[in-house]
C-alpha cells in the first residue's frame, strides 16, 4: 500500500502532455508579455498626449501675453496721443479769446 502512494505522488507526465503543458505555458507567457507591452504603449501614448498638451497650453499662454502686451503698448500710445491732443486743446482755449482781442 505504501509502496501504490509513493508512486501516485510522483507520476509523470507523457510526453505528448509535458509538450502541450509547455506549449500552453509558452503561450500563457506571450500573452501576458503582449498585455504588458501594450499597457507600455498606453502608457507612453499618454505621456506623449501630455507633453503636447503641456506645449501648446504654453504656446498659448506666451501667444497670450504677448498678444495682451501688444495691446497694452497700443493702447499707452493711444492714451498719450490723447493727452497730447487734449493739452494743446486746452492751451488753445485762451488763444481764440488773445486773437480776438488783437484783430
Amino acid at each position: 500500500m505504501k509502496r501504490k502512494l509513493a508512486t501516485a505522488r510522483t507520476l509523470r507526465l507523457s510526453p505528448n502532455e509535458e509538450a502541450m503543458f509547455l506549449k500552453e505555458e509558452y503561450e500563457r507567457r506571450r500573452k501576458l508579455r503582449l498585455q504588458q507591452v501594450r499597457e507600455q504603449q498606453k502608457y507612453i501614448s499618454y505621456q506623449i498626449r501630455q507633453k503636447v498638451k503641456q506645449r501648446r497650453e504654453e504656446q498659448l499662454h506666451q501667444l497670450e501675453e504677448a498678444l495682451r502686451a501688444e495691446w497694452q503698448k497700443a493702447q499707452d500710445e493711444k492714451m498719450k496721443a490723447l493727452e497730447e491732443l487734449y493739452l494743446s486743446s486746452l492751451r488753445a482755449v485762451g488763444e481764440g479769446h488773445r486773437q480776438a482781442k488783437e484783430n
